[in-house]
This record gives C-alpha cells, structure tokens and sequence, in this order.
C-alpha cells in the first residue's frame, strides 16, 4: 500500500492531466465542423506540454537536490 500512496503522489496529477487532455481530445475529434475544435485541440495539447514542463521541473530539482547534498554533508 505504501508504494501505491507514492506512486500516487508522484504521478497523480501527471495522470490527472492526461485523462484531462485525453477527454478534450476527443471533444476536438467529434466536434466535426465547429469552430471550437481548433481551440480543443490547442487546449489538449497545452495539457500535454504540462506533462511536459512537470517532468522537467521535477528532473531540475532532483538534479539540484544532487549537487547540493554534497556541500550539507561537507558542512
């Protein structure tokens, strides 16, 4: 159970995003000739590049976090 929880915790939000995006996704693909599928389709791909920036933030901290836990120890 403990590794559920943090898993969750890890990756909740990023899964959240995902369905979010998957959802309007699929709005944008049924609204045929609407003039609001262009604006689904950027909004599910904003989602995406969300996925994406959550990824990147996280691998800049965890980077951060290495390099400086040397310089703690040392103090």
């Amino acid at each position: 159970m403990n590794r559920f929880l943090q898993l969750f915790l890890h990756y909740g939000l990023v899964a959240a995003i995902l369905v979010w995006a998957a959802t309007v996704a699929l709005m944008a693909y049924h609204l045929k000739e609407s003039p609001w599928r262009w604006a689904f389709v950027l909004m599910s791909l904003a989602g995406l590049g969300t996925v994406g920036v959550i990824f990147w933030i996280r691998k800049y901290v965890n980077n951060t976090a290495k390099t400086q836990q040397p310089v703690g120890k040392a103090q």
